[in-house]
């Protein structure tokens, strides 16, 4: 039978492209969110990760974040905002999924909805390309399925409306912490609706 030239998955994250010139930077990602997720999210969060299945991280750089979460039972969506740094093919050539997406939009989910949403300085990076951040919280309301949760980090600056625009919308706020500037949000979303 002919190989196909896939990857078979987790070997691969710890592979990298040969023809991607900064490793180290590759290699910085991978552990900064294995650390991350190691020390907070997998423990720190209150979140229960065996009623977690589907995960997306809004603002994926090399996949670091969902390489940090292969031992878990979770399949993770990679999308890199159109006004990024284009680095889907980085993330293909470690075995993992993704899309190019603009998170000024709505996200095409059919069939697909959540269980966990994580955003790392995306609002930051978005409110010059976005008008109002609400639009995006609003996609992220409807990308989750109730029950389901939302890490968020960025600036505090960015995080202290986010929060109030969430408590409106009826999320519960599970965790805030910040520190230098530098804020993480976690927010659960109910079954409340009007």
């Amino acid at each position: 039978m002919e190989q196909s030239g896939l990857k078979n998955g987790p070997r691969d994250l710890e592979t990298y492209p040969d023809w991607l010139n900064d490793k180290e930077k590759l290699i910085a990602d991978t552990n900064h969110w294995k650390a991350i997720t190691d020390k907070s999210y997998l423990t720190g969060m209150g979140i229960d990760w065996s009623n977690i299945r589907n995960v997306m991280d809004m603002k994926a750089i090399y996949g670091g974040f969902a390489a940090a979460l292969t031992q878990q039972k979770v399949w993770v969506m990679n999308v890199v905002p159109v006004h990024a740094p284009d680095t889907l093919p980085v993330i293909y050539d470690r075995g993992l999924v993704g899309v190019y997406h603009d998170w000024c939009e709505s996200f095409g989910t059919y069939p697909r909805s959540y269980d966990l949403l994580h955003a790392d300085h995306l609002f930051s990076r978005l409110k010059n390309s976005c008008k109002q951040p609400v639009s995006i919280v609003v996609e992220m309301d409807r990308l989750l399925r109730p029950g389901g949760w939302a890490i968020l980090r960025d600036k505090v600056e960015i995080l202290d409306p986010l929060e109030g625009i969430l408590r409106s919308m009826h999320w519960e706020i599970r965790m805030t912490y910040a520190q230098n500037k530098e804020g993480i949000l976690c927010a659960q979303k109910t079954s409340w609706r009007p």
